[in-house]
């Protein structure tokens, strides 16, 4: 366990000694969960600082007409609902379900608050991960305000393309993203491919290039 703690934003700079003692001056417990399982709903609240040991957590936001719109997976080694800890609005924003078998460490507030005072660097590692997902929030907010499925893959794109390339590394399927975009696959295939026609972008197997960024830029008033 502690060797995925080691990998985690929540420790990082620290070594497994280290992390050992911390989480061993608390109390902590490990739960087994299961694929499709229902972790917490959207309105609870949350009580206790979760971190994802193992398998892959989905939250998802659903609404009064039954509709869903995956808002982002969560992959080992991340914290569960970091920013919804604290504060006078401690509650679950989405519901948050199992997509396969695995475990996450689970310690209740207080002593996580005291987890936090026992080393200054845990502290600002959690305070760097809150503000992460602050803006994390901030950018999906303006997604959510585009109304056609070609802002948003401009949105998309730009905001993963890489660095002094025209690069974008693709870490989901059409399908994954299809899902966070709240669309329909083949509604998001069509839009690939008229941009493609355009010559806007080119669409390969684990990567976009961008061929036009000017242009891509254009969809979003830019």
């Amino acid at each position: 366990m502690f060797e995925i703690l080691k990998s985690s934003p929540l420790f990082k700079g620290l070594d497994n000694q280290e992390i050992n003692l911390l989480i061993n001056r608390v109390f902590y417990r490990i739960r087994q969960f299961s694929d499709k399982e229902v972790l917490a709903f959207s309105g609870e609240r949350v009580e206790r600082a979760m971190l994802l040991l193992e398998g892959k957590l989905q939250g998802e936001m659903v609404d009064y007409a039954g509709g869903s719109l995956k808002i982002e997976e969560i992959d080992p080694p991340q914290m569960v609902a970091p920013a919804f800890l604290y504060g006078p609005q401690s509650f679950f924003p989405v519901n948050l379900s199992a997509l396969c078998d695995g475990k996450i460490l689970i310690i209740a507030r207080n002593d996580f608050t005291q987890l936090l005072a026992n080393d200054h660097r845990v502290l600002n590692n959690y305070l760097n991960i809150v503000s992460g997902r602050a803006q994390f929030l901030s950018r999906k907010i303006t997604f959510l305000s585009f109304k056609t499925i070609r802002e948003k893959l401009a949105f998309y794109l730009l905001n993963h393309l890489k660095q002094d390339t025209m690069l974008v590394i693709l870490n989901q399927s059409q399908k994954g993203m299809a899902d966070i975009f709240g669309v329909a696959r083949p509604s998001l295939a069509r839009t690939i491919g008229e941009m493609e026609e355009e010559q806007i972008i080119r669409w390969e197997k684990n990567q976009v290039v961008i061929l036009n960024l000017k242009n891509l830029r254009a969809i979003l008033g830019k």
